[in-house]
């Protein structure tokens, strides 16, 4: 078969059904992944049939819309019918998922945060759960499958879609809740080449990041330290806001203005929220960076709270008053409670492939990322990453992410 290629932004949403069909069919396809608001989408979409991808280029022609590329791949494939009414059946219950899709996505992108919170109230209580129950009775009906008791392209298009409907629905924990969408994602991610796919895929956004949001302004010292992970945070998931780094000597009158008389705080639609490891936990939920179950939520807490103990007993000796006393404790500490932490924390993200938790790119490698260069300054280690390699994988990782990279390269040079 010639070479395909298969063009979409850099994000599942709509364009991970394909990808995973074309995974599953042996198909050796060039992903070319855009950004959403670049200027490489910007040149290229003149070029599709109708101004949108995903596109798929094929045999020497040019195909668009994601449920027919998905159809047409689905029966290359042997995955549709065995005559019309099995496609019939197909088709019906795709255009069912992709219901509760527009509906999500009505309020996901509605541009009144008020409204949009309404909208949002009233199809978690009302639309969602009548249409997640009767996709899921019609999973259970078929035996795990989306259509006909077996594997139909219309499985792939549920597992390519399922964290983009976890994250237009706020749902996380949707395959806790209704368990016969995780058979299906099970049963397509098991085919060793959709695997093989997944594995080596890049680390994606599940869906399109609102910008919808009014301004966003965040208040921290001018240093890193631990401010420095939020702003990572609201760089990878393409938050414009305003970087408010405040000087020692206007703190005092700002401290009045915040919820606990501490930073970092982030204002956001009218409100002030505070605690760092609050805001990253609000910004890795809101961007898919967390895991898919509560105990994967708590795995990454457990981790994130290990290497906060940590920066804790550095800062104790860092900021201790008195001289003597700060020195007894620094060379008693990196003798003993530096490495235990370090050593465990570094074995952790060995054992996660690079990351600290999940195995997998999550709102915790920020915080790694964000607190390094603080850490090394608190425990008096400018070799750390040296010493515990396994730490620059995991800011190499999150410096990779392009918008980052964009974010570190234009922010104020700090050296923690």
């Amino acid at each position: 078969m010639p070479k395909a290629v298969f063009y979409y932004f850099k994000m599942k949403g709509l364009g991970e059904p394909c990808r995973l069909l074309l995974a599953y069919g042996g198909v050796d396809f060039e992903d070319i992944r855009f950004e959403r608001h670049g200027q490489e989408w910007q040149d290229f979409k003149p070029k599709t049939p109708f101004g949108q991808v995903p596109v798929l280029e094929m045999d020497g022609k040019t195909y668009a819309q994601s449920y027919s590329i998905a159809r047409f791949l689905g029966r290359k494939f042997g995955l549709g019918g065995d005559n019309i009414q099995e496609e019939f059946e197909i088709d019906q219950i795709v255009d069912l998922i992709d219901d509760l899709r527009k509906r999500a996505g009505s309020v996901d992108y509605e541009p009144e945060p008020d409204l949009k919170e309404k909208r949002h109230a009233i199809n978690a209580k009302t639309v969602y759960p009548d249409l997640l129950q009767r996709i899921n009775d019609i999973i259970v009906k078929n035996n795990g499958y989306v259509a006909l008791g077996k594997l139909t392209w219309g499985d792939f298009v549920l597992a390519g879609l399922i964290d983009y409907l976890k994250k237009m629905l706020r749902m996380p924990d949707l395959e806790k809740q209704y368990p016969a969408f995780k058979q299906v994602v099970d049963k397509v991610f098991a085919f060793p080449k959709v695997k093989a796919y997944a594995d080596a895929a890049p680390e994606a956004l599940f869906a399109a990041i609102d910008q919808t949001m009014t301004k966003v302004v965040y208040h921290y010292y001018r240093e890193k330290a631990m401010g420095e992970a939020n702003r990572l945070l609201m760089a990878y998931g393409g938050q414009e806001f305003e970087d408010h780094r405040i000087s020692d000597e206007d703190w005092p009158a700002f401290k009045p203005n915040t919820p606990f008389g501490q930073m970092p705080v982030l204002e956001m639609n009218g409100k002030k929220y505070a605690k760092t490891s609050a805001i990253s936990r609000y910004f890795g939920r809101k961007y898919g960076l967390v895991g898919d179950t509560l105990e994967d939520a708590m795995e990454i807490d457990q981790n994130i709270d290990c290497l906060n103990e940590l920066r804790d007993k550095a800062l104790s000796v860092a900021y201790e008053p008195d001289k003597e006393l700060q020195e007894r404790r620094h060379a008693e500490y990196s003798k003993t409670v530096y490495p235990q932490y370090l050593e465990k924390l570094s074995s952790i993200i060995t054992e996660n492939n690079g990351h600290i938790a999940l195995g997998k790119l999550t709102w915790g490698d920020f915080v790694v990322a964000g607190l390094i260069d603080y850490l090394k300054r608190m425990m008096r280690m400018p070799d750390l990453i040296e010493k515990y390699p396994a730490f620059q994988t995991v800011v190499d990782k999150v410096y990779a992410i392009p918008q980052v990279k964009a974010y570190a390269d234009a922010a104020p040079k700090m050296t923690w």
